[in-house]
């Protein structure tokens, strides 16, 4: 998904997106929306990384004897 904003000077409905916005409205929309009014609003806003794994602790099974 991407940030979009409107630059239009009214009211807009868009009907797939299912979303009414107003004039200097910003919205998420997917990576390749294109409509009249609309500027990408930034860097697209992704899910958040996974957390790292964290490494388990090492037992006297897992270290070299």
């Amino acid at each position: 998904m991407a940030s979009y904003t409107f630059t239009g000077d009214s009211v807009r409905e868009f009907p797939t997106l299912v979303l009414t916005v107003k004039p200097g409205d910003t919205f998420d929309a997917p990576d390749n929306f294109v409509a009249a009014d609309v500027t990408s609003a930034g860097a697209s806003k992704k899910a958040a990384p996974a957390a790292a794994p964290t490494p388990a602790a090492s037992s006297a099974t897992t270290q070299g004897a």
